[in-house]
C-alpha cells in the first residue's frame, strides 16, 4: 500500500551480515525529494517472524583462558563493562572453574534468567545478540540453556554440556541479557506511541506496571474507539491497522483478541485475552 510517512531510503542493496539497514549500499533521499514522493510511491514491508535460535557452529580443542577462573559451579552472573550487575549485560556460566559466555538463547530463557537475577514474574528479558556487552571468549563451555518459562531461577533449568571435541563457538557475539522491571507506569494507562502525529501510533497499555502491547487478533474499530475514548477522545473517528504498522515495538504482547462492545471507559473492561 500507499505509505503514510516520508520516504527515506530507495534503491536499497544488502549483502546480509549488515547490522543495520542504513549499513547498506542506499540512495538516501533530500528532505524536500521525500516529501514529494510520499504519496506516490509503493513501498516495502517485511514479516519478521520468530524462529528457534540456530546452533552456532563448533571450534575443535580451543585454549581455554586460565584468566577466567570461577570457584562456584553452576553460578550465573551478568557482566557489564567488566563489572558485575543485575540489570543487563553479558550473561556468563560458570562451568567445569570456568566462567564461559552463552552462545543462544530463547525468550523463555531471558525471562527465567532476570528471575535469577532478582527481578519479579513480571519482569521481561531481552536479548542481545551483537556483542554490546563485549566478548569474553569466541566459543562457549556450554552447547545450550534452556527453560521451560515457569522456573523462578536458572539453576531449575536443563543446562546442556557440548561434545569435547567441538564447542560452540560465537566470535563477537557473546549473548547479552536486559531485565525491564515493573513499576514503570501507572495501572491500566493507555498510550500511543511512535507515530508521526500525536493521536496515532502503536497502542501500549499498562499491566501490572509493566507496559504492554496488544495483538492484532480480533482488533477492531470497536476496540480502536474504546481506546480514543479512554485518552478523551471519544468523538474522534478511529482507523484501525494491522500487523505492526507502527512497529513492534520494545516491551511484551500482553491482551489479545480484543472484543469491546464501545462502552468500556477502559480496555481492562473489554473482553479478551491476557497473557
Amino acid at each position: 500500500g500507499k505509505p503514510n510517512k516520508v520516504i527515506h531510503f530507495k534503491d536499497v542493496s544488502c549483502i546480509g551480515n549488515e547490522d543495520h539497514l542504513a549499513d547498506c549500499t542506499r540512495t538516501q533521499l533530500s528532505f524536500s525529494l521525500r516529501k514529494k514522493i510520499l504519496n506516490g510511491t509503493d513501498v516495502v514491508g517485511v514479516d519478521c517472524k520468530y524462529d528457534p535460535p540456530t546452533e552456532p557452529p563448533c571450534i575443535e580443542n580451543p585454549d581455554i583462558d586460565p584468566s577466567d577462573a570461577c570457584a562456584s559451579l553452576g553460578a550465573f552472573r551478568l557482566i557489564n563493562n567488566g563489572n558485575p550487575s543485575t540489570t543487563e549485560g553479558r550473561l556468563e556460566y560458570c562451568n567445569g572453574n570456568w566462567w564461559t559466555p552463552v552462545c543462544t538463547m530463547d525468550e523463555r530463557t531471558a525471562t527465567v534468567a532476570c528471575r535469577h537475577f532478582g527481578h519479579t514474574q513480571y519482569s521481561w528479558g531481552a536479548i542481545a545478540e551483537n556483542g554490546e556487552y563485549s566478548t569474553l571468549l569466541n566459543y562457549s563451555l556450554v552447547q545450550n540453556i534452556t527453560c521451560s518459562g515457569s522456573e523462578g531461577s536458572l539453576s531449575e533449568c536443563t543446562v546442556y554440556q557440548p561434545d569435547d571435541s567441538c564447542l560452540p563457538w560465537c566470535p563477537y557475539t557473546n549473548i547479552g541479557l536486559r531485565c525491564y522491571d515493573t513499576g514503570t507506569c501507572e495501572e491500566g494507562t493507555v498510550r500511543i506511541v511512535d507515530g508521526i502525529i500525536e493521536q496515532e501510533g502503536r497502542v501500549e497499555i499498562c499491566v501490572n506496571q509493566v507496559w504492554g502491547s496488544v495483538c492484532d487478533d480480533g482488533w477492531d474499530k470497536t476496540d480502536a474507539h474504546t481506546v480514543c475514548q479512554q485518552m478523551g477522545h471519544p468523538e474522534l473517528e478511529p482507523v484501525v491497522f494491522h500487523d505492526s504498522y507502527f512497529g513492534k515495538g520494545q516491551f511484551p504482547i500482553i491482551y489479545s483478541n480484543l472484543k469491546c462492545g464501545g462502552w468500556e471507559d477502559n480496555i481492562r473492561d473489554c473482553q479478551k485475552d491476557t497473557f
